[in-house]
């Protein structure tokens, strides 16, 4: 998936989790246990839209032809 939301969307999960790991070592995993699931939510969002990507690319391309057998 080369796209601009993409790599904003993999940007955002990659600074939540910096976030939530800051907030862990100063207030507790229980004050930042929502950040973590923001971070995996996007990390989710992320996977999902590169795999309806690369699925709309394969159906994009031309089957290859076969010869035929007699």
């Amino acid at each position: 998936m080369k796209t601009t939301s993409g790599t904003i969307i993999f940007s955002l999960c990659v600074v939540t989790f910096v976030i939530g790991v800051h907030q862990t070592m100063t207030y507790g995993i229980a004050y930042s246990y929502f950040i973590f699931m923001i971070s995996i939510g996007l990390l989710f969002l992320y996977r999902y839209r590169k795999s309806k990507h690369k699925e709309q690319e394969e159906q994009a391309k031309p089957a290859p032809k076969r010869k035929k057998k007699h």
